[in-house]
């Protein structure tokens, strides 16, 4: 008799191989199996023990939220805790990740999900975004994800030289993210960013600057330019499901007038980090 779970574990470990791009002779190898048993496995003619499932999400190298689904298809409970930003066992990890923003200070800074939610921001970044908005008005579901912000024709994408390169950068790392980490959320975000005004016929091409070490992010708003690059920190090694999904995205001035006149925003409007309203 087949058992119920099996038959729900193999279509899900077949989905997370297909996204992965590994064959089955591949994954077998991987995870020290045989082609047969991962076969068995995937037309749940075989029931994985917990460990094996275990090693085939290892072997996938699978975020530990499609780890928990692969463990609760097979029947068994999820290993990884997911807690939210304001319990207290990620109380430790809030705290680092406030420390993060306010160092950073008066440089921008956001802490964001896998669905490039905002989480929180410096008023570094907070003072970016409305220099480069000054004199219009964004819509809320824009400036609460960052994707949104720079790709929507109302957010700051009227402030971004160069901003089709740019967007291209962005919608290839997004494009990444839905192939080597599939979340609905993540699909759900590329088709809405990809149906922009401006961006259903951008390419997939890129247009780098030979010389520079870093793609660079130029703000131009009343006269004024800023470059930025920007730097992505994550946990080293998270047993949380939020832990892991949380990231830092910080902007560092490209030059010296950059750097200046951020200074110079700072001194006229100090403040500290603010946290946003989404949930983790």
């Amino acid at each position: 008799m087949v058992d119920v779970a099996s038959l729900r574990f193999g279509p899900l470990l077949r989905k997370f191989r297909n996204h992965v791009g590994l064959s089955q002779e591949r994954l077998a190898f991987d995870a020290e199996v045989s082609p047969r048993h991962l076969s068995f496995l995937e037309t749940g003619r075989s029931a994985p023990s917990r460990e094996m499932v275990l090693y085939l999400a290892s072997a996938m190298d699978l975020p530990l939220r499609e780890r928990n689904e692969l463990l609760v298809a097979a029947g068994f409970a999820p290993v990884y805790a997911h807690h939210s930003l304001e319990d207290v066992e990620l109380e430790y990890v809030t705290k680092a990740l406030d420390h993060l923003l306010a160092a950073h200070e008066p440089f921008g800074a956001l802490a964001i999900n896998r669905s490039h939610d905002i989480l929180k921001m410096n008023q570094g970044a907070m003072r970016l975004f409305a220099w480069a908005t000054a004199g219009r008005t964004v819509p809320p579901e824009v400036t609460g994800n960052l994707l949104r912000g720079i790709l929507h024709p109302e957010g700051l994408r009227p402030a971004i030289v160069g901003w089709e390169s740019l967007a291209r950068q962005m919608i290839a790392r997004l494009r990444h993210d839905v192939a080597h980490r599939p979340s609905p959320e993540l699909s759900n975000l590329l088709a809405e960013v990809t149906a922009y005004e401006g961006l259903g016929d951008i390419g997939r091409g890129f247009d780098i600057e030979v010389g520079l070490p870093f793609a660079i992010v130029h703000l131009r708003n009343n006269g004024v330019d800023l470059r930025l690059f920007t730097m992505l920190t994550t946990i080293g090694t998270p047993l949380d499901v939020t832990a892991q999904e949380v990231a830092i995205e910080s902007y560092h001035p490209a030059d010296r007038a950059t750097a200046e006149a951020l200074r110079s925003m700072a001194q006229a409007a100090p403040g500290s980090t603010i946290s946003a309203s989404v949930q983790s």
